[in-house]
């Protein structure tokens, strides 16, 4: 559990990309596979975890199910980054690429 680094390329701190999962989201999977397959570096972070969980409470953020994207400190829930059971992509480069801010 805890937090493990998927790294290709390596990114500045304010591009900082943590993916929020939990053991068996179909979703989660999804979400690190399209990541990884665009070589977009990300830490994984499990909600399972008391100390991820901690750390989003000391930090005043909220997640409440998996997956969740934190990129530039904005969290973006699976409804936000997923149209039903698929990943929206245009939206998740958006958000990757700093086209989309905050909470929407």
């Amino acid at each position: 559990m805890g937090s493990s680094k998927h790294s290709v390329n390596l990114l500045s701190e304010e591009n900082k990309v943590a993916v929020y999962t939990s053991d068996g989201c179909h979703r989660c999977i999804l979400l690190k596979k399209w990541l990884k397959d665009r070589k977009k570096e990300f830490e994984e972070k499990n909600l399972d975890d008391t100390n991820v969980m901690t750390d989003l409470i000391m930090r005043n953020l909220v997640v409440l199910s998996a997956p969740a994207l934190e990129v530039r400190n904005v969290v973006y829930t699976e409804d936000q980054i997923f149209d039903g059971e698929r990943l929206a992509d245009t939206k998740v480069l958006e958000i990757l690429e700093g086209r989309v801010g905050g909470h929407e």
